[in-house]
């Protein structure tokens, strides 16, 4: 997995991608919620950057194939947490957890996979982050 610069806007961008695809595809629904979000427009992820660090997340997962948890297009939660540990800014930590929780809500349908990086981020970063973000 490629490395971002800590708090980076790719850094932050890998993680939306990464809650996008957690149910194992991407809806139109759910990418319409990040580019309409707050932090899309705060980061300047525009579409093209998006796409673009979407690839690049593909890409280190067909590369490196033991980061997945079996067959399943879903990272390993050692992964995961070094994915969660490039965000160390309580205020970005927030406007993610606002934003992955659109994203996971956009289509209708919270699956298990996308409920686990939810609680896998809020696991991370503890409550306290929680209990702020999600009011």
């Amino acid at each position: 997995m490629r490395h971002y610069e800590t708090d980076s806007r790719h850094a932050a961008t890998r993680l939306l991608a990464l809650t996008a695809l957690a149910d194992g595809g991407l809806d139109r629904n759910e990418i319409e919620a990040l580019m309409d979000a707050d932090l899309a427009r705060r980061l300047g992820i525009g579409s093209t950057e998006f796409e673009r660090i979407l690839r690049e997340y593909c890409e280190d997962l067909m590369v490196s194939a033991h980061y997945l948890d079996g067959m399943r297009l879903k990272v390993a939660d050692e992964v995961l947490d070094l994915l969660l540990e490039d965000i160390a800014d309580p205020a970005l930590r927030r406007a993610l957890l606002r934003t992955m929780q659109d994203i996971v809500s956009a289509d209708g349908v919270e699956t298990t996979a996308e409920v686990e990086v939810l609680a896998r981020a809020l696991e991370k970063w503890g409550a306290r982050v929680a209990s702020s973000s999600l009011n």
